[in-house]
């Protein structure tokens, strides 16, 4: 009699032989997902790869561009200078490619400074607008001196002219005077303080007379830096007027009356 044979399958090892397969199956799964996210990332889109070709042009034509760019100014600042500033009276050369100066005894070229010449001058244009009086351009003299004045000196000045009426007194007597500036100086003490001396002819109609009037004028101006550096306002000088004061030295120089027929 034949016996047969009994397999007994513990549960134990069922459940570890379900778990293995569900191991492996997930492990396929991620395979795949790996796989495709793998298919998806290299494979991009036309118009991304064609953006990024164009933006690598560019690239490399500005890179080349800023090299051409820097072999020009190598090239421009060691060449031979094309341009050279030669004063014929002496054959003095003042200037080669704005990068060598030179001075002769009327023209000085260098960098830009505010000099004492600078002040002289300031000072005797303003001088002049004001002291020299010619009908036809009064007001734009007057304006331009104003100009050439701190802001809060120029208000004040032009308040103490129409307070006095001294502009419209011009206008009614044909007022014309010259005006001649016989000496302009530096004040040692204060560089900022210009002292002018100068002749004022002035000729004026009262009642159908011409009347010529002589006086020598001495004037102490005070300047400050404008901070618009060389502009119009101060002929390009550098310089405003703060403020100024005259007096006259002595008495009339000479004055005579002439009817005019």
């Amino acid at each position: 009699m034949h016996m047969k044979e009994l397999t007994v399958v513990e549960p134990s090892m069922t459940v570890q032989a379900g778990s293995l397969e569900s191991d492996h199956a997930d492990s396929r799964k991620t395979v795949a997902a790996e796989a495709i996210s793998l298919s998806a990332a290299l494979h991009r889109d036309p118009v991304d790869v064609r953006t990024i070709l164009s933006l690598s042009w560019v690239g490399l034509l500005l890179a080349l561009l800023l090299v051409v760019s820097l072999t020009f100014n190598v090239y421009q600042y060691w060449r031979r200078p094309d341009r050279i500033v030669v004063d014929r009276s002496s054959g003095r050369v003042l200037m080669i490619n704005d990068r060598e100066y030179g001075a002769t005894e009327a023209v000085s070229v260098g960098p830009d400074r505010l000099t004492n010449a600078d002040k002289q001058y300031a000072a005797g244009e303003f001088v002049r607008a004001i002291y020299q009086i010619d009908p036809a351009t009064r007001n734009k003299d007057v304006e331009r001196a104003l100009r050439m004045m701190v802001p809060n000196s120029a208000l004040a000045f032009a308040q103490y002219l129409k307070r006095n009426g001294i502009l419209d007194r011009q206008r009614a007597e044909s007022q014309q005077a010259v005006w001649t500036p016989q000496d302009v100086s530096v004040d040692q003490a204060d560089p900022y303080t210009v002292r002018v001396i100068g002749k004022q002819e002035i000729t004026k109609f009262l009642a159908g007379a011409a009347q010529t009037e002589t006086r020598q004028l001495s004037l102490t101006l005070k300047l400050v830096a404008d901070p618009m550096r060389r502009a119009d306002r101060n002929l390009r000088s550098g310089f405003l007027v703060a403020r100024f004061a005259d007096k006259e030295l002595g008495a009339l120089v000479g004055a005579d009356v002439s009817v005019d027929r």
